[in-house]
């Protein structure tokens, strides 16, 4: 039976994979680069967070820090592919998961009908912040501003569900009064758009004939105005039915 025999330019690692003194070296720079890694990381972490505490930061209430340290043992592909010096092995190291963000609220994405918790990523740079989803800016400014601008996002998230929740009621309430006054027509909530408004929403009345009469909701008033009408009969009226019509006004 014929031995195997091995380069002596070879080292016997990890159960029998044999790894070159070259690859060897790339291995371990890997690992002790990843190590350098996790600890910068680290140090950044703890001194975002210890900026955050000082300016009047809760932890668990205005930000979340789920960064934290594990030892891993994955298989890692190392060298280059240009020159056919690439190979893979399965190394033990530390790895970094997780980081540290801000902790507020918005409107639920699908209906705006929920409050919701929600986590804001942000930038940081020589002490100090930029979160555009607060600011609504791309400035960096002072960890108590940030905290100022948070607390403000999470107020102005109530007002719009407040708002959102009485123009729903409201809405509803015009609907069932004239459900209740013309329980033969179509009562209907439509989408329109206007050049300066945008996209809004619209309460139709609907009768068989084709003819509609369309309300807006006023917030303000708590109460619908009228926005469009539409008369199907006197649009299939001739020209003389016409004039004939407008001579008894």
């Amino acid at each position: 039976m014929n031995e195997e025999i091995k380069d002596p330019n070879q080292l016997d690692l990890f159960e029998g994979i044999l790894l070159t003194p070259e690859q060897e070296k790339q291995a371990m720079e890997f690992v002790e680069r990843r190590k350098n890694q996790v600890e910068q990381g680290k140090k950044h972490v703890e001194q975002i967070e210890s900026q955050l505490l000082a300016a009047g930061f809760i932890k668990g209430n205005h930000f979340v820090n789920t960064f934290k340290v594990e030892t891993v043992t994955k298989e890692v592909t190392l060298g280059y592919s240009y020159n056919n010096t690439d190979f893979k092995v399965e190394l033990t190291y530390i790895e970094a998961t997780g980081d540290i963000n801000l902790k507020g609220t918005h409107l639920s994405f699908d209906n705006k009908k929920e409050i919701k918790e929600r986590t804001f990523y942000f930038d940081y740079n020589k002490g100090k912040f930029n979160c555009s989803a607060i600011q609504g800016n791309y400035r960096f400014i002072k960890a108590e501003t940030l905290l100022q601008k948070l607390i403000e996002n999470d107020e102005r998230v109530v007002l719009q569900f407040r708002e959102n929740q009485k123009k729903t009621n409201l809405k509803q309430a015009v609907i069932d009064k004239y459900t209740k006054l013309y329980p033969n027509a179509t009562i209907e909530v439509k989408n329109d758009w206007g050049k300066y408004s945008g996209s809004f929403e619209v309460i139709e009345v609907k009768f068989n004939s084709g003819s509609y009469v369309q309300f807006r909701i006023d917030g303000w008033k708590d109460e619908e105005y009228l926005y469009k009408k539409h008369d199907a009969t006197f649009e299939k009226l001739t020209s003389d039915e016409l004039l004939e019509r407008f001579s008894k006004q």
